[in-house]
C-alpha cells in the first residue's frame, strides 16, 4: 500500500511544461475526439451498406 501512495504522490507533483495532469488529460481527450471526427469521413465510403 505504501508503494501505491508514493506513486500517487509522485504523479501529483509531475507537471509537463508547467501544466497540470488534468489539463493534459483534457487535451488528450480533445485530440482523440478531433482525430475521430477527421478520420470518420475517410471510413464513411466503406460503411454505406450498413
Amino acid at each position: 500500500m505504501f508503494l501505491a501512495e508514493t506513486a500517487a504522490h509522485a504523479a501529483e507533483q509531475f507537471e509537463l511544461f508547467g501544466m497540470s495532469n488534468k489539463f493534459w488529460i483534457v487535451i488528450l481527450v480533445l485530440v482523440l475526439f478531433i482525430a475521430s471526427i477527421l478520420t470518420s469521413s475517410y471510413n464513411e465510403d466503406k460503411t454505406k451498406g450498413l
